[in-house]
């Protein structure tokens, strides 16, 4: 009697325990992928189930690497942009200068790759809709060491003091060369007033030491950069920023509607707000200059 009562407890304990392993097994187990549902299809798109997406790979924070995966907010974009669409991503990489021969010889089916709506490849391809602003920007350095934080750089834009080009003054301004930052500068202050620095990074490494007062550059790479400087913080718009769009071919009216209805869902649901968080925080929402129609 003892070992039947015996037996039935081992058989019991073992059953608990396979129970136990199953369970275990089961939350280990990766999901199911969700199964996409295409909303377009060739000759909308060019491959059934896939958008082809141009992004300027070598672009950051727009478009680039981080260990070997492709990452930034052009890739993001895209990533959100075919998801919306049913479809699987496929990232070509696509410089600005290719972007019309990309599309018109139907090797990409979209371009993201921070093309403004309004820029010189307007009259060549047809901009789906806007995902993002970006413009020239003011950005200087609080009086802690550099590399370090302090409570100033807590503090709300809106306590932060607001820059104008009128208002720089005397102040030694830095812009990184041939950039619209640079350009303005020229044009506003005159040839030769701003120090010049080959790369964006550096002109931010000297603001950040305080060799410079002012830095003025695009304000979603400025930023995004400017993260390795903990002392450098945005001080307002140099100019009107412009929206950035997705470009596709001029003659792709489907895809066209389909994007743009597309971005608007993205855009109300808050995503693309999540997206340009994520890469250029903390960036104010840039204003864009309107025009009447």
């Amino acid at each position: 009697m003892r070992r039947t009562t015996a037996s039935r407890t081992t058989v019991m304990l073992g059953l608990a325990i396979l129970a136990v392993a199953l369970l275990a097994a089961a939350a280990c187990s990766p999901k199911p992928e969700a199964k996409l549902t295409p909303k377009v299809a060739p000759p909308v798109i060019g491959q059934p189930g896939v958008l082809r997406a141009g992004v300027d790979l070598g672009y950051p924070p727009f478009g680039g690497t981080d260990k070997g995966v492709n990452a930034g907010l052009d890739v993001d974009v895209a990533a959100a942009l075919a998801e919306r669409l049913g479809l699987t991503l496929q990232l070509v990489s696509v410089t600005p200068s290719d972007a019309v021969a990309a599309l018109t010889s139907g090797t990409v089916d979209v371009v993201i790759a921070a093309l403004p709506v309004d820029g010189p490849l307007l009259a060549d391809v047809t901009f789906a809709g806007s995902y993002v602003s970006d413009g020239p920007c003011f950005f200087t350095a609080d009086e802690s060491a550099p590399g370090t934080a302090s409570a100033a750089t807590s503090v709300a834009p809106a306590a932060v003091e607001t820059l104008s080009i009128d208002a720089l003054g005397e102040r030694a301004v830095g812009v990184q060369s041939e950039t619209a930052s640079y350009w303005l500068l020229e044009d506003e202050l005159g040839p030769g007033v701003a120090i010049v620095f080959p790369t964006l990074r550096e002109a931010l490494q000297a603001l950040s030491e305080h060799q410079l007062a002012v830095v003025v550059a695009d304000g979603l790479t400025a930023s995004y950069i400017a993260r390795d400087f903990p002392n450098v913080r945005y001080a307002g718009q140099a100019a009107s920023a412009k929206p950035l769009g997705v470009a596709v071919a001029k003659d792709a009216t489907g895809l066209e509607e389909a994007v743009r209805e597309a971005l608007d869902g993205l855009a109300a649901d808050g995503v693309l707000d999540q997206l340009r968080s994520k890469w250029s925080t903390p960036l104010p929402e840039l204003e864009v200059e309107r025009t009447e129609p």
